[in-house]
């Protein structure tokens, strides 16, 4: 059963005309995996949750796509609560995760008339995970939620952790908040109805986690590639992937110690590539890319051996991934990293990986190590 937990308490200290306020908050909430949850189990959680969070209603929150397979069994599962409830659906796409998607959402929580105990239910991709977490922080200053990803990009990474986001001002995350949710129900069976290329996509962020800090699972990844893993076999791959997230989140889950996190590989690259492509690329897709930049600048500055560097590329192109950025793209992309450069006042703290399980992370990467590494990449036969 689900077992969300929040408790809070402020201390406060005075001495003469100062007031010390010491504010502690503690979320505790369950992430359930199972193959067919949807069908066999998530109408008693949520009923159970509903329940423990005196949620009168639920609002379904689902993208186009996910509702085109979805919706049916999401419906089915909400009514057997017998709560009441209502469907918002929000467009397909990284153009969602906007101020306009936003407020769109928000607009529709107010117009239906959502109070602070009302339970959202988010159900779809990456997209819907980041946008719903958003509104739920932002909401009448925050509201319960829970998450049903249907990606395996959603399942391993944008519905772990807590964070949600929109893209502003041509900076991916720039607006967001840490706000963890009352549940969060993942069945890997709901990726079935995906293309293999958003598959693929999704994989890019295990394969990633496990170059950080699993290399078990990096070599399980390098035997599973042809043909993709499905049931069982992805059911256990999501299942690590997602713990060694949390175990890597669990020294700072609301990253107030340390901005140099070594979950950013492929993302300071990745992130402006995926935005200079007008996001026709897939998310898993851009940081697969920026991964590979980051494995050839490792190798270059001695930071790795070339054949630790070949068996990152080798994982990404059997998963059919990008290991470069097309020559056309350089420029636009060097920009977006010039843009997040001058957003952070900083550093772009470019994450390295030497091997399976082991990275370091440098203070940055300048334009003629940025080409050299395509022009590596790009030689490669």
């Amino acid at each position: 059963m689900s077992a969300p937990a929040s408790s809070s308490r402020l201390a406060v200290d005075a001495a003469d005309d100062i007031f010390t306020v010491t504010a502690h908050r503690a979320d505790t909430y369950r992430i359930h995996l199972a193959q067919g949850l949807t069908t066999d189990g998530l109408s008693n959680h949520l009923g159970s949750l509903a329940t423990q969070l005196e949620a009168p209603e639920i609002v379904i929150v689902i993208d186009t796509g996910a509702a085109e397979h979805h919706l049916g069994a999401i419906t089915a599962a909400v009514v057997r609560t017998g709560l009441r409830f209502c469907t918002v659906p929000v467009p397909a796409g990284e153009h969602s995760k906007s101020p306009e998607g936003l407020n769109n959402l928000i607009r529709a929580l107010h117009h239906h008339g959502a109070t602070r105990r009302t339970l959202l239910l988010g159900v779809g991709g990456g997209v819907v995970c980041d946008l719903v977490t958003a509104a739920a922080a932002l909401y009448m200053r925050g509201v319960p939620y829970a998450l049903v990803p249907t990606t395996v990009l959603a399942q391993v990474d944008a519905a772990i952790g807590g964070k949600g986001g929109i893209d502003y001002d041509a900076v991916k995350n720039l607006l967001g908040a840490f706000h963890h949710p009352a549940g969060v129900y993942i069945d890997p069976s709901l990726t079935s109805t995906l293309p293999d290329r958003h598959i693929r996509a999704g994989l890019a962020e295990v394969i990633k986690v496990a170059l950080i800090t699993d290399p078990r699972l990096f070599a399980r990844l390098e035997k599973s590639a042809n043909p993709l893993p499905d049931g069982q076999a992805l059911t256990a791959i999501v299942r690590d992937a997602i713990g060694a997230k949390l175990m890597l989140l669990a020294p700072d889950p609301f990253e107030q110690k340390d901005l140099r996190r070594l979950l950013n590989l492929g993302h300071c690259v990745g992130h402006p590539y995926e935005a200079a492509t007008g996001y026709r690329i897939l998310h898993g897709e851009a940081v697969a890319a920026g991964t590979a930049v980051a494995a050839a600048h490792a190798y270059l500055t001695g930071e790795s051996e070339l054949e630790d560097r070949d068996r990152v590329l080798n994982l990404l192109a059997a998963y059919q991934l990008p290991v470069t950025i097309p020559d056309e793209m350089r420029d636009a992309v060097w920009d977006g990293i010039a843009r997040v450069r001058r957003v952070r006042n900083g550093p772009l703290h470019l994450v390295l990986p030497h091997r399976p399980g082991h990275c370091s992370i440098t203070d940055d990467i300048d334009r003629p190590a940025f080409d050299k590494a395509l022009n590596d990449l790009a030689a490669r036969p």
